[in-house]
C-alpha cells in the first residue's frame, strides 16, 4: 500500500462530517490478494462497546457499477432514541455515499494523490463535486483534465488520480470535435470522452463523463446529458482556472 492511499483519503474526508458516526474502516483485498485486509480506518476496527450503546454495521462495500469491491465497518453512537434499524438506514446512506467515489477496487488501493505534491483542491475539483451533487445517481464517473505545466493531466474526478498524465486516447479526443463512447467495467458503464473548448474554439482539456448502462439503454441520450454537462463546464471555467487553486 502507498504511503497514503486513495482508501484512507475517502475515510479522512468523509467520517468526520457524518454525526454521530464514531470508526469506519475500509477492508478490501487489495492488488488481488488472497485474502481482505483493513486498507483504511479511523482510528481502528469498530469493537462492541454496551456501555455506550455503540452499534456496528458491517455492509458490503461498492464501486460506482455496484460491484462489492471489500466490506466497510461503522460504529455509531446509540443510546435512547437511537434504533439499530435507523443505524442500518444510515449505515446504507454512508456507503452508497461512498460508492460513487469508488471506480473499481485497485482503485482504493491507489495512491493519493496520485502523483505526489501534486494539487488536489482545484476549481477542476470543485466543479465535478458540484455536478457529482446535482446530477442523477447514475453519473458514475465524471474526469477534468486541464493543462498544468504544459502538461494534460487529470486536475479533478470523483475517484482521484490527481496527475495522472493523459494518454494517447486523451490526446486524440482532445483535438477531436465529435463525442466518443466506450463500454467500460464489462459493460456496466458508458463512457463519453469530448474536448473542452474555450470560447476562441481553442482545446483547453477534456471530459470523460461515465453513466450506468444496461444493455439497450439510449445511448444517444446519454451522449445529450454529456453534452449538457460540457456546456455547463465550458460556461464556468477557463484553460487556466482548471488547474487554479480552490482557495
Amino acid at each position: 500500500m502507498p504511503s497514503k492511499a486513495y482508501a484512507q483519503e475517502l475515510v479522512d474526508r468523509t467520517a468526520p462530517r457524518v454525526p454521530g458516526l464514531l470508526g469506519m474502516t475500509l477492508q478490501a483485498a487489495p492488488d488481488g490478494g488472497s485474502g481482505p485486509v483493513m486498507i483504511a480506518s479511523t482510528i481502528g476496527a469498530p469493537t462492541s462497546n454496551i456501555d455506550r450503546g455503540q452499534v456496528n454495521v458491517v455492509l458490503p462495500l461498492l464501486d460506482t457499477t455496484g460491484i462489492v469491491v471489500g466490506s466497510l465497518g461503522l460504529s455509531w453512537q446509540g443510546g435512547p432514541g437511537v434504533s439499530e434499524a435507523a443505524r442500518q438506514r444510515d449505515s446504507v446512506a454512508l456507503r452508497d455515499q461512498l460508492a460513487r467515489r469508488i471506480l473499481n477496487a485497485r482503485n482504493l488501493s491507489e495512491p493519493y494523490p496520485f502523483v505526489p505534491r501534486v494539487a488536489t483542491r482545484t476549481k477542476a475539483q470543485r466543479l465535478v463535486d458540484e455536478i457529482m451533487a446535482s446530477e442523477r445517481a447514475d453519473l458514475r464517473a465524471l474526469t477534468l483534465r486541464g493543462f498544468s505545466g504544459g502538461q494534460l493531466m487529470i486536475l479533478g474526478s470523483n475517484f482521484g488520480r490527481h496527475g495522472k498524465k493523459a494518454g494517447e486516447e486523451d490526446i486524440k479526443v482532445l483535438n477531436s470535435t465529435e463525442p466518443e463512447t466506450g463500454l467500460h467495467a464489462e459493460g456496466r458503464r458508458l463512457n463519453v470522452d469530448l474536448s473542452l473548448r474555450d470560447p476562441a474554439g481553442k482545446p483547453m482539456g477534456t471530459l470523460t463523463v461515465g453513466y450506468a448502462y444496461r444493455n439497450g439503454d439510449d445511448i444517444q441520450a446519454l451522449v445529450a446529458r454529456a453534452l449538457a454537462v460540457r456546456k455547463l463546464i465550458e460556461s464556468r471555467a477557463s484553460a487556466d482556472s482548471l488547474a487554479a487553486l480552490d482557495l
